[in-house]
């Protein structure tokens, strides 16, 4: 059987115009959740950049205070850096008198005494020799001459080499016979002292 619509054709376009609006609602609604769920998640990276930010901000500040320390650590190392050099300076040529005479009274012979001393330093970068010495001495016999020389040209004496007598003759002291001398020798590299070293304190910067 046929169904019979007794509504009039005006009732019907009034059912099609609900059905159009609740449609155009419903989108509505859903486009409205869209950009909200969007603007929601925006607001998630919005914040999150700022969080990043504020906290490259407080590292930048940090690295600024940092610098700022370096800037007074590197004046420090400046004034090191010419301390050394000054010293360096003031040392280079720098010789152990001191051991020097330490080591002529270990092997001076006991036939053998000395009268005077002069040393120098020889700042010629072109010799091998640091400096010189000469020294005035007095023996009772001419074999006591040549065991001064055999002693400074000894191992036991490495700071000395080459010395030699430029003067030697015969003499008194009251009435018993000497031998008074004079000697030179070349002062080698062992003969420099360890000042520099240790009065400069070496550190890691």
């Amino acid at each position: 059987m046929r169904s019979i619509n007794l509504l009039p054709p005006e009732a019907h376009v009034k059912e099609q115009a609900r059905e159009r609006v609740a449609r155009l609602l419903l989108f509505g609604l859903v486009y409205l959740g869209i950009l909200v769920v969007i603007t929601l998640l925006w607001q998630t990276r919005v914040n999150e950049a700022e969080q990043q930010s504020a906290a490259q901000l407080d590292l930048n500040l940090q690295l600024e205070l940092q610098v700022a320390d370096f800037q007074g650590i590197e004046g420090l190392v400046t004034e090191y850096d010419a301390n050394v050099a000054l010293m360096e300076a003031a040392l280079a040529d720098d010789l152990s008198w001191g051991r020097i005479l330490n080591d002529l009274g270990r092997i001076l012979p006991d036939s053998v005494w000395l009268q005077s001393f002069r040393g120098s330093v020889d700042t010629d970068p072109t010799t091998a020799a640091v400096g010189s010495l000469s020294v005035t001495g007095v023996g009772f016999d001419f074999p006591d001459v040549s065991a001064w020389l055999r002693s400074l040209d000894s191992d036991r004496f490495p700071a000395a080499t080459g010395t030699w007598v430029t003067n030697v003759s015969e003499g008194l002291i009251g009435e018993a016979p000497v031998v008074n001398f004079v000697s030179q020798t070349s002062l080698t590299p062992a003969a420099r002292s360890d000042r520099l070293e240790t009065r400069i304190p070496r550190t890691g910067l």
